[in-house]
């Protein structure tokens, strides 16, 4: 059950009440911080977690404005597009990525690559840090910043609409919409059954256990960046499989 019950939104749509606003803001503000702590896997952005905090609530408050409980779609479904949004919005227009890492950013892209072809399998920060030639920091924050990038279409389809208890209150506009849905999400389903066992394993965890990469790496006994790597693969894969919807 959403934590802002249908009366409650009614209330503040015929309203806007200031006062009704902020004790929804408070009730969601969780929600506002366990996405923040999705987005950051390094240290390398540790310092931006009150400004990203910030961000968050700005598309918290965007979303509490926007928020029509009659097109069938949950708040918490709703806010978390929003929200994500805003804070990918935001380190987009600071240019998270300094130029001077960006031109380094195609070099490690493609050692990663090539080490993958060589080892077949995810390489370690180390061993791309020694390929590279390049500042363990810098590797980090890439790979950090290649995460943030993956968040697209794929992802908020994933997160927001095919998730069965994310959208099971949904009313379909015809058969034809339903129809498409049950389809894409079986596909979805075999693109993550058809991944290998450990890109699998973090896609379940991360999207349907809704565990951060801290959390995923200590059940594997693998570092965060791992994780990214790992996480950033399979969203690829499952890209590929399901070009056709994206």
């Amino acid at each position: 059950m959403s934590l802002v019950e249908e009366d409650v939104w009614k209330a503040y749509n015929s309203k806007k009440d200031p006062s009704l606003r902020n004790e929804i803001i408070v009730k969601y503000m969780p929600l506002v911080k366990h996405i923040v702590k999705k987005l950051i896997v390094s240290d390398a952005a540790q310092s931006e977690y009150e400004d990203l905090i910030s961000q968050g609530v700005i598309g918290l408050i965007d979303a509490i404005e926007k928020y029509q409980p009659s097109k069938g779609v949950k708040f918490e479904t709703y806010a978390t597009l929003r929200i994500r949004g805003e804070i990918i919005d935001y380190l987009r227009k600071k240019d998270w990525m300094p130029r001077s890492l960006k031109k380094k950013y195609k070099k490690i892209e493609e050692t990663v690559e090539t080490l993958q072809q060589k080892y077949n399998r995810e390489p370690t920060v180390e061993e791309i840090t020694k390929a590279c030639g390049l500042d363990e920091t810098d590797v980090l924050r890439t790979l950090n910043y290649i995460n943030v990038s993956s968040i697209n279409s794929l992802e908020e389809a994933i997160e927001n609409n095919l998730k069965v208890h994310a959208i099971s209150d949904v009313d379909f506009k015809n058969p034809e919409e339903e129809l498409l849905y049950e389809e894409l999400k079986r596909k979805l389903a075999h693109a993550i059954e058809s991944l290998p066992e450990k890109e699998r394993l973090v896609i379940t965890l991360y999207y349907y256990e809704d565990l951060n990469y801290k959390d995923i790496g200590k059940i594997l006994n693998l570092t965060e960046s791992r994780i990214s790597q790992i996480h950033t693969k399979a969203i690829r894969r499952i890209r590929e499989m399901l070009g056709e919807y994206f």
